[in-house]
């Protein structure tokens, strides 16, 4: 199989859409598909990088994506489109949905579309909605994949597109996440953490709709010698300037130990959660019109080892699973401050859960989302083929000789 994708965020600029074209694109290749990316330079020389990696990377002039780069994209699109005889060419996210639209004539090949979620109700400005009407880019030669159960309903509530057109696809975690751990005692260490503490996790930019004021708010409702068993670290880069120093405040003014720590690399996340004893991320509903469309970092702290306290908003129910993988509340501070009580007064809860969060994560692989994604078949869909195939060979009626 051939496939084209078009991705207008990918490495070194970090973000989900950057991640999923990264990790789809790795794992068809790992599945025998040829796989050729068009993705941004950001204005710098990846060469070296680009060319360890196991697909083809085709770099043009640009960065993070704005209105007037349009007219450069369906230049883009139009003249790739027909460099190869592609099998499927795949816009990984909203911005090459009109390019790739634009250039369908050009090409018989299967035509695919992701959406993440926000970009859906991003789209529905008047002058947003014409152009996609006008370029036809959801017709009957489009397919669109979701990336959870709440972004294909969201979708499929804005624009007119037959159902079985739209597959809600859940996002895949990198085996990375499963790799091993920094020490325990040795990270806690290094982190000015006392061994017996409870620790608490977020990973998420610092940003309104993460719900950090949330889980802030929750922890100061919990009795005064519950909340000192506990320790919050806090990792991601600044989001708002204003919540952040309004955060920041109420950290200050706060009994709770609390850990500002940033961002920090993979490789460090990683061994904090080896560290600590569940995750915690409570977003919470956003009027500006943002969602949150997975939750893949749900599959990352599982993979680590971590169940989850999450709020039950957008696709984040396909990440969590409702008292299988974590703890899925309503955005309120009392359900947030009940489920942390429920996570740090029952070990036995957190055990069960943890078992149960990295038995998902590994189950929700980047093979397996590209397999379903492209069409591909994995390794052990082929053995599962073959054993089915050999047990019906066998339940045949033998018939005697002579007949």
């Amino acid at each position: 199989m051939n496939i084209l994708m078009l991705t207008s965020e990918f490495a070194p600029a970090t973000g989900g859409i950057g991640t999923y074209a990264r990790e789809i694109a790795f794992a068809a290749s790992q599945l025998g598909a040829r796989v050729t990316v068009i993705a941004p330079d950001y204005a710098a020389d990846s060469t070296a990088e680009d060319r360890a990696l196991p697909f083809r990377l085709v770099r043009f002039h640009g960065g993070l994506h704005s209105m007037k780069n349009l007219p450069a994209k369906i230049l883009l699109a139009h003249s790739k489109v027909r460099i190869e005889d592609f099998d499927i060419i795949h816009a990984a996210d909203w911005p090459f949905f009109i390019p790739l639209a634009l250039a369908r004539h050009r090409t018989q090949a299967r035509l695919l579309m992701t959406v993440h979620g926000t970009e859906i109700n991003e789209t529905q400005t008047p002058l947003k909605r014409a152009a996609i009407r006008a370029a036809g880019v959801f017709g009957p030669r489009t397919e669109v994949a979701a990336n959870s159960r709440f972004t294909r309903e969201l979708f499929r509530e804005r624009f007119a597109i037959d159902e079985e057109r739209v597959n809600a696809i859940p996002l895949g975690v990198s085996e990375f996440w499963f790799k091993p751990r920094g020490r325990r005692k040795d990270v806690r260490k290094a982190y000015g953490i006392d061994q017996d503490k409870i620790v608490m996790v977020t990973v998420a930019r610092l940003t309104r709709r993460k719900g950090h004021h949330l889980t802030l708010a929750a922890l100061e409702r919990l009795p005064r010698e519950l909340r000192q068993r506990i320790t919050w670290l806090v990792i991601g880069p600044k989001g708002e300037s204003d919540y952040v120093a309004e955060m920041r405040e109420m950290v200050e003014k706060s009994d709770c130990e609390i850990h500002l720590l940033g961002s920090l690399t993979n490789e460090q996340i990683r061994d904090i959660y080896g560290a600590s004893d569940f995750f915690c991320l409570t977003g919470v509903p956003d009027p500006s019109g943002r969602v949150e469309g997975f939750g893949l970092v749900y599959l990352e702290a599982g993979a680590g080892g971590l169940p989850s306290v999450a709020t039950a908003i957008g696709g984040v129910p396909d990440a969590v699973l409702a008292d299988e993988t974590g703890l899925l509340v309503e955005p309120n501070v009392e359900a947030v401050a009940q489920a942390i009580v429920e996570m740090v007064d029952d070990s036995d809860t957190r055990s069960i859960l943890a078992a149960g969060a990295s038995s998902h994560a590994r189950a929700l692989s980047w093979e397996r989302c590209a397999a379903e994604t492209y069409g591909l078949s994995r390794p052990e869909d082929r053995i599962a083929a073959v054993i089915e195939s050999l047990n019906a060979s066998r339940a045949q009626p033998v018939m005697p000789i002579g007949h």
